[in-house]
């Protein structure tokens, strides 16, 4: 459970990490300098990488604990942790869930706000050039349609 614990410790201060770098993307878009959005969108998918390992982590330690507890993986959630940890950690996984969620509601939130900016950016970038729904021009100079697809501002943001 101490295990389980640290690394959720570690996860708890990536998704801050993460909230911050949304912050930062967001002041980027908000300041409309084109310069720094690849940047800033780097900075997230680099955190977000690293999300992805410790949530690979934590699901090692999580299963190790449900096979102590005997119950299934997915039983072991912040909840099932708060009721079932040694007193002494109790409090440390009730605090856990609380913020978890908070972060999560935070980032989601500013995510949304992130991806009506860049929406907006790219709109103004292509409204400027002439090119809302029409035709750009490729590196080589030849005309191509402007991608139905999402951008990458759009996944990532």
């Amino acid at each position: 459970m101490s295990e389980l614990a640290d690394t959720l410790w570690y996860e708890r201060g990536l998704l801050e990490y993460l909230l911050f770098k949304l912050v930062s993307a967001n002041l980027v878009l908000i300041a409309d300098d084109r310069r720094f959005v690849g940047p800033a969108i780097a900075e997230v998918e680099a955190v977000m990488k690293e999300i992805r390992r410790a949530e690979e982590q934590r699901s090692l330690v999580v299963a190790k604990v449900a096979e102590e507890y005997d119950v299934p993986h997915r039983a072991v959630g912040l909840a099932f942790l708060a009721e079932n940890a040694p007193a002494s950690l109790r409090a440390v996984f009730e605090d856990h869930m609380t913020r978890f969620m908070d972060l999560v509601n935070e980032i989601e939130t500013l995510t949304k706000a992130n991806q009506r900016l860049a929406r907006v950016a790219l709109d103004g970038i292509r409204g400027t050039l002439g090119f809302a729904g029409g035709d750009i021009y490729d590196a080589a100079g030849r005309a191509t349609r402007t991608p139905d697809h999402p951008l990458r501002v759009d996944q990532v943001l």
